[in-house]
């Protein structure tokens, strides 16, 4: 009988142990998605401002070479 609450004793201590780890890898990894999803958000913002200001540097370029090309 002794060793059998050993046994549930030692079980329960593992399984409370086990639970926490589980928990705290869990928190880490919402944390890890969530700062990535930022880093991802902030990306996509520079990206679509780059692309803001490669079209506008192209029009630019195309009415300057249309303007020369009228001149000549």
């Amino acid at each position: 009988m002794r060793n059998l609450v050993l046994a549930f004793a030692g079980g329960v201590i593992v399984g409370a142990l086990t639970t926490w780890e589980a928990a705290r890898r869990w928190e880490r990894a919402a944390w890890a998605w969530s700062w990535t999803a930022g880093w991802l958000s902030e990306a996509a913002w520079l990206a679509r401002e780059a692309a803001g200001w490669i079209l506008g540097v192209a029009l630019v370029l195309t009415l300057a070479g249309a303007a020369v090309w009228v001149a000549l």
